[in-house]
């Protein structure tokens, strides 16, 4: 019994170094990272662009805009809106559609008796209404460039085998805030990094649910769209792999959009995207491994994308597991004696080696950034305890909510646009509790003189009161 919750404790930790080391596979991939640009079309297909919308008025006129400049033949090009409100967006969505139609755009507004599926179910309801050869799909919140279509279809047209392609998501409100300074980077390192780093190495990308442009037949092929998946967009993705589909990622193709202003938004998107994760974890990782389509490698690869949120969960179990280890004053688990520490320094720095990389690679500043660097490596501890809750609740839940995150219409220098209140949050108690408890636990290590474990301990206190923090604070919109 003695050595059971240290050698707990040491097991559950030495399952975080294969994403940590990940890191640095990753970004060795990202800089070997090469990708053409493509011919020009001469014979343009057919396109329908789809736009789900859900009680989007603030961004709503600004996306239709957007995409209606998009260059491309107007009779080639079909604009589906997916409009699943409920309030005065619809009014606007309506008024907008007339101007563009009175423009002689090809654009209809589709709506349905309830939001049966979510995002998803709305996706699959517009396949009966696509008569697209493709079809390029944006969130609400963004603003395609008018050379988009341009420049990504040309891969789907060259390539047969190709079931997407996805552009990188950029921001327009990166400088609005320090907490959106701080998002902006850590949705960098997705795309910068491991999106980029696994194209390179031919390993399965995914497709992010907005500005990207997926073939037709290949959404058919599939079955389309899940309307009982959260994260439809990586259940998309690895279907169509697994069905033996390619799919391409463009890092020179930027799709900029809106990124959470505050924390507490921040935590129920991620909340949504780490169920969402699990979830096709649960769902695909056998049809992954059973695969003929996919080498070894992918399907390693494979398994720690669709697994990465577990390392929340992970993190929790391990630091509540070392409290308790020195409430019973035991031993200290083998992670605190070198050579084992060593090992795991190493693959903690994999997170903060990548992010660092992601700044570098756009040519940004170091020094600049290295404050809301620091905000990352913070929040994306604190969020440990928040996330691994949502997880719990997805997996006991039989009914999963699609929750929308709230945009505010900011443009690309972080001007205030709408005039919005947001009241301040409330004191979240799953990060209380832990940091009361990593207290204790420090208290606990100068008392008993098991000083190793401060430094950890510290980080875990850091981040949680963080997130306490910005979770709590009042956050001015207007």
């Amino acid at each position: 019994m003695d050595m059971a919750l240290p050698l707990m404790h040491f097991l559950l930790s030495l399952l975080l170094l294969p994403h940590g080391y990940n890191c640095f596979l990753l970004l060795f991939g990202a800089l070997r990272y090469r990708v053409g640009g493509g011919r020009p079309i001469i014979n343009h297909p057919m396109v329908t662009v789809q736009l789900p919308i859900y009680n989007e008025r603030y961004v709503v006129s600004r996306l239709l805009r957007s995409v209606a400049e998009l260059h491309w033949p107007r009779d080639k090009l079909e604009i589906l809106v997916l409009d699943d409100s409920n309030d005065e967006t619809s009014l606007i969505i309506d008024s907008e559609v007339a101007r563009l139609r009175s423009e002689g755009l090809n654009i209809h507004v589709l709506r349905r008796r309830d939001r049966k599926g979510f995002k998803a179910g709305a996706l699959q309801n517009a396949l009966k209404h696509t008569h697209g050869k493709y079809i390029a799909i944006f969130d609400a919140d963004f603003t395609p460039p008018p050379d988009f279509l341009e420049r990504v279809v040309t891969h789907l047209e060259e390539d047969p085998r190709l079931g997407f392609v996805q552009a990188r998501l950029g921001h327009l409100n990166r400088g609005y805030n320090g907490v959106t300074e701080m998002i902006s980077l850590a949705i960098d390192g997705h795309f910068m990094v491991e999106q980029a780093g696994r194209e390179a190495m031919s390993m399965v990308i995914n497709f992010n649910g907005s500005g990207g442009v997926l073939r037709t037949e290949a959404v058919l092929d599939v079955g389309g769209w899940r309307p009982e998946m959260l994260t439809e967009d990586l259940d998309m993705s690895y279907r169509m792999r697994i069905r033996g589909w390619g799919s391409r990622y463009l890092r020179d193709v930027v799709v900029p959009g809106e990124v959470p202003i505050n924390i507490v938004d921040f935590k129920n998107q991620q909340s949504r995207w780490a169920v969402g994760s699990l979830q096709c974890a649960r769902r695909l990782l056998g049809d992954v491994w059973r695969s003929s389509h996919l080498t070894l490698g992918q399907k390693l690869e494979s398994t720690l994308h669709l697994t990465n949120y577990l390392i929340f969960p992970l993190m929790m179990i391990t630091i509540i597991l070392l409290v308790l280890l020195l409430i019973l004053n035991r031993a200290p688990s083998p992670l605190f004696q070198t050579p084992f520490s060593i090992l795991f320094s190493i693959g903690a720095l994999g997170a903060s080696t990548l992010y660092s990389s992601t700044i570098i690679l756009q040519d940004m500043s170091l020094k600049e950034k290295l404050p809301y660097l620091g905000l990352l490596a913070a929040v994306g501890v604190g969020l440990s305890a928040h996330l691994t809750i949502s997880m719990m609740k997805g997996l006991l839940s039989k009914r999963l909510e699609f929750k929308t995150t709230p945009k505010y219409n900011i443009d690309e220098g972080g001007k205030r646009i709408s005039k919005i209140s947001k009241p301040i949050g409330r004191l979240p108690l799953p990060e209380t509790v832990m940091t009361l408890l990593t207290i204790i636990g420090m208290i606990l290590a100068v008392k008993n003189q098991i000083l190793p474990v401060l430094s950890t301990l510290f980080i875990y206190l850091i981040g949680y009161s963080t997130v306490i923090y910005y979770s709590t604070s009042r956050q001015k919109i207007s």
